[in-house]
């Protein structure tokens, strides 16, 4: 089991821009504000989004295209390090207007309305996320 001891750091809260994907606005404050590993959770709605759950056997991302309007129900993930640069590994619940849930990981969503707090941790090495042969997932590793 890898463990790491952290601080909290600076809390930031942002708005998230129209119409842009979420993943690259979580991934932008990351790289604008220097944060290497850390939490987020967030909360809005999307045009549209992509899902994915992964099929441990085949060890491919079964994809689930949302091509409708959808509220995040749920929003959480966390932020390390992957080649060196800030990487986004967020989970979603997504409901549509009958109240009917997607949930998984989430590979992107269209931006309609959308609020993250993103929590940076610090006082210990980043988190890095390595190669690992067992699941073929990028999961955080001791380099």
């Amino acid at each position: 089991m890898l463990t790491r001891n952290f601080r909290q750091g600076r809390i930031i809260f942002a708005r998230l821009d129209h119409g842009e994907d979420i993943i690259r606005q979580f991934t932008i404050l990351a790289e604008e504000n220097g944060i290497e590993t850390g939490a987020l959770s967030a909360i809005g709605a999307l045009s549209s989004a992509i899902l994915a759950c992964y099929d441990q056997s085949s060890h491919e991302y079964g994809k689930i295209a949302l091509n409708e309007p959808v509220e995040m129900a749920s929003c959480s993930g966390n932020i390390s390090l992957k080649d060196g640069r800030p990487f986004v590994h967020a989970h979603a619940v997504l409901s549509e207007k009958t109240a009917r849930t997607w949930g998984g990981h989430l590979i992107s969503g269209t931006i309609f309305a959308g609020e993250v707090y993103i929590q940076e941790l610090s006082g210990s090495l980043p988190l890095k996320r390595v190669a690992d042969s067992v699941t073929g997932l990028y999961l955080w590793g001791n380099e």
